[in-house]
């Protein structure tokens, strides 16, 4: 694993921070929830590109927002099988302590809504309305 992902992967597990962000000497804290950290990042206006990230749980809606970005590099303490796969077939190195899968809603008692939000589609940029909107019908 890369260092500046080893940095990530330590600042995720030793600051419980949900995210990390990181490329060089530069990183991006988060402990806000699901894929809001990403979504800020990348409509901040800054450029990620060839940054590496550290997350708690990364499904397919996760993945495109990280690839959208640029992400190079991604550990993830929890991985769907749909996620790993769409990262790696997008030229993104992957590592994860558990791969699931599928990633479930809070009852674990179906498929988080996200990851049907973006059910069917296959390219990031037709993935960002679509997770925008399933997140504006969760927060309803």
């Amino acid at each position: 694993m890369h260092p500046d992902l080893e940095n990530a992967k330590a600042a995720l597990k030793g600051e419980k921070c949900t995210c990390v962000l990181t490329l060089g000497t530069v990183m991006f804290k988060s402990k806000d929830k699901g894929v809001q950290p990403l979504l800020d990042w990348m409509n901040s206006g800054n450029n990620y590109m060839g940054y590496m990230i550290a997350d708690k749980v990364v499904g397919r809606a996760a993945a495109f927002i990280d690839i959208a970005m640029g992400i190079r590099a991604v550990y993830a303490e929890v991985i769907s099988e749909p996620a790993k796969a769409l990262l790696e077939n997008n030229h993104v190195e992957v590592t994860a302590d558990k791969v699931v899968p599928e990633i479930l809603d809070k009852e674990k008692s179906d498929r988080h809504p996200l990851e049907k939000a973006v059910d069917g589609i296959e390219s990031a940029g037709d993935a960002l309305m679509p997770i925008e909107l399933a997140l504006i019908r969760m927060n309803l």
